[in-house]
């Protein structure tokens, strides 16, 4: 049995690292600890604090970043000989019929998978090992990949994608690459990878590669983050017609794994609720991909990038739709604040994504919510609503929308957003107020009593946006916070009366078109 200090090691090198690594390294079956795994712990936390024991079995000159690399004297990496140090065994040469690359993909990925979790892609891993000597030549070999039999693994192309960026890659980095969106892939299933997950997706990755290098289209996984509201317990999914929104793995996105958490609210039964910025949920779904290459010469510039596909287009729609489809779920101004954190398109042969971070998730004030298992299907429904509404329609009401109930501080400037919502369903170029009201009232409405009072109510919504927009300064701020919730309560009720139970006024292209329809039935 370990020692307290020892067990604390494991708990700091689990918050530090994550489970699928210190299960690797450790050699993890069951609860017991032995002394050697306990020393292994020991050395890998104060590694991360640059602190090294005087009994470490591994040579002090390595580093944690270092601990990929291959020690000469053993042939094994750092990591490798922790495990070894541990209890962990060797695992099997791969094998796989007489399909070498998958074989050889395989007996790398099973020698380094400790290091391809401490270091996503695992440019360095293994260097110099026979297994990453052999994966190599198997890839150069391929003939359904870019390079051949005799080429050098510092040789390099030009790889022209489809999202519009182009660069170089070098031999010694397709096989890492090819692993890489294996381990990216597998991390989408579960929250603690292990390596026969890896293995398992390997095959499917291999053949995206190929499909690549051959210029045949493929679907690239793509995800997106999102902070301030959490799924139940017993509903940790949504199905969309284009895939599903889940709980965040801590594999979703390495580089942002350890940001600290932003929010957190204590219920009344006592449990604290933590919302982290990074993302609480996560978007998965797929894009369209497509590959060019070229060979390198020693003058070329890099060729030109491609006109960019629709693909990043496509997964800010998907982002777009899950945040609307949220506000008409809680149809409530003062619902809380859901928002994008990052966003990624996994690159099916490269070890990194195509990857940006929205700065807004860090700087908008949340207040982490737990939904019902009741709010969390009702969610799920309307994002099937919104995949068949034609939105663009309506130019950019949704976006408004959310910035109105989400992002701006500013009732005036959230009042402002919610009236453009109005003019984007129903606007025209002339007798504006009037036509905008009288439609919504139209759309919302059933009986003329309750349409004249609507009437009255949106017409003094207009009204004191006039005079903010003109510059008055005798407005209570009280009257410019109903003013808002009025305007954003309007909006959102007629958003969801399109989207769900009028789409033939959705389907026409214009405000004033819209307008002539409903006032004239």
């Amino acid at each position: 049995m370990t020692s307290p200090a020892a067990d604390e090691d494991e708990v700091q090198i689990r918050r530090i690292f994550g489970n699928g690594f210190v299960d690797w390294v450790l050699a993890v079956d069951g609860p017991d600890r032995t002394p050697e795994q306990g020393q292994v712990a020991e050395f890998i936390h104060r590694a991360s604090k640059e602190q090294f024991p005087e009994s470490a079995h591994v040579s002090g000159y390595l580093r944690l970043s270092n601990l990929t690399l291959l020690n000469p004297e053993t042939g094994r990496t750092g990591l490798a000989e922790l495990r070894r140090l541990a209890g962990g065994r060797d695992p099997a040469p791969g094998t796989s019929g007489e399909d070498e690359t998958l074989a050889a993909l395989q007996a790398w990925a099973g020698e380094n998978f400790g290091g391809l979790l401490l270091e996503e892609g695992g440019f360095g891993t293994g260097w110099g090992s026979a297994s990453r000597e052999r994966m190599t030549r198997a890839v150069a070999a391929d003939p359904e990949l870019p390079f051949h039999a005799d080429s050098n693994e510092t040789d390099g192309m030009w790889h022209i994608t489809s999202i519009g960026s182009a660069g170089s890659f070098q031999l010694a980095f397709l096989g890492p690459s090819i692993v890489a969106a294996a381990l990216r892939q597998a991390a989408t299933r579960k929250t603690s990878i292990l390596l026969n997950d890896l293995l398992a997706e390997l095959p499917a990755a291999l053949s995206v590669a190929r499909a690549v290098h051959s210029g045949e289209n493929v679907d690239a996984l793509a995800m997106a983050g999102l902070s301030g509201v959490l799924l139940p317990t017993e509903k940790e999914v949504l199905s969309a017609p284009w895939g599903r929104v889940r709980i965040t793995y801590e594999t979703d996105n390495l580089i942002l794994a350890k940001e600290p958490k932003l929010s957190s609210m204590t219920q009344a039964d006592g449990t604290t609720i933590v919302s982290r910025g990074t993302g609480d949920l996560t978007i998965e779904t797929t894009v369209p991909w497509s590959s060019e290459f070229a060979e390198m010469t020693t003058d070329e510039e890099v060729p030109p990038s491609r006109a960019p596909s629709t693909a990043r287009d496509l997964l800010q729609r998907r982002v777009l739709d899950v945040r609307l489809a949220f506000a008409l779920t809680m149809a409530d101004p003062q619902a809380p604040a859901l928002l994008p954190t990052w966003a990624k398109i996994e690159n099916p042969i490269s070890v990194t994504s195509d990857f940006s971070f929205t700065e807004i998730a860090k700087l908008r004030h949340r207040t982490p919510t737990r939904l019902s298992v009741e709010q969390a299907e009702e969610w799920e429904r309307w994002i099937s609503v919104l995949d068949c509404a034609e939105l663009d329609n309506l130019g950019h009401a949704p976006q408004r929308l959310l910035r109105a109930m989400t992002e701006r501080e500013d009732p005036v400037d959230a009042l402002v957003d919610a009236v453009i919502v109005w003019e984007s369903i129903f606007g025209t170029h002339s007798e504006i107020t009037f036509r905008v009201c009288a439609s919504l009232a139209k759309l919302l409405c059933v009986t003329l009593e309750e349409r004249l009072a609507f009437l009255k109510k949106a017409k003094g919504v207009y009204t004191m946006r006039s005079k903010i927009v003109h510059g008055a300064s005798d407005i209570r701020p009280e009257r410019t916070n109903e003013a808002r919730d009025e305007a954003l309560r309007v909006a959102i009720q007629a958003l969801r009366a399109l989207t769900q139970d009028r789409p033939d006024l959705l389907s026409l292209r214009s405000g004033s078109e819209r307008s002539d329809r409903i006032l004239l039935e």
